[in-house]
């Protein structure tokens, strides 16, 4: 920019958001698990077509589609774990695929209590810039256009928009800019700077 570097930061990410930025890390690992064990015991149901610990998001969207009125405490943590799962991999740590996510991300919603101390908002940004930068990557060792990533993809479009409204969309109806929170205006130079 005419005015210096600009990126993404935890502060805009807890502003946007309102993840947590200061907590636990968020650390995922695959364990030596069974993993049609692991479904049965945190979702109460394991589909017949787990290939290495991966899940259909469409699944789980299918699957869980409606609580039951009569619900169980276990039933409703169990329709809780299948939402985060899918939130998780259709949304905040999507990959490129975008139609699965690996159960390793379940484990992080076992326990509840565990699972509100952890530093969302730090993990879905660093998250988001490994996906950047690969994709980067990827576009220079192809020398073409067009490298998909994961990620939040909305997060940098709805921050994107916040530092800089002349390229939010227009409304519908009026015609005029979507209204932003001026997020951080007051910390962006300007050009008299």
């Amino acid at each position: 920019m005419s005015f210096g570097e600009v990126t993404i930061t935890l502060e805009d990410v807890a502003t946007l958001t309102g993840l947590a930025i200061d907590g636990d890390a968020v650390v995922v690992y695959i364990p030596d698990e069974d993993w049609s064990g692991m479904c049965l015991r945190l979702l109460g149901q394991a589909p017949t077509d787990l290939g290495g610990g991966v899940i259909r998001i469409s699944w789980l969207r299918e699957t869980f589609d409606e609580l039951p009125l009569s619900a169980s405490p276990q039933t409703i943590e169990q329709f809780a774990r299948a939402y985060a799962l899918s939130l998780m991999g259709g949304v905040l740590f999507s990959d490129r695929s975008g139609g699965s996510v690996h159960l390793q991300y379940l484990l992080l919603v076992e326990d509840w209590h565990r699972a509100g101390r952890f530093a969302w908002g730090t993990a879905v940004l660093s998250y988001l810039y490994r996906e950047m930068g690969r994709s980067a990557l990827q576009i220079t060792a192809s020398s073409s256009l067009g490298g998909d990533f994961g990620g939040w993809s909305a997060l940098l479009m709805i921050w994107t928009w916040e530092r800089f409204p002349h390229t939010s969309p227009l409304h519908a109806v009026t015609g005029e800019r979507f209204p932003h929170t001026k997020l951080c205006e007051e910390s962006l130079p300007t050009r008299n700077s």
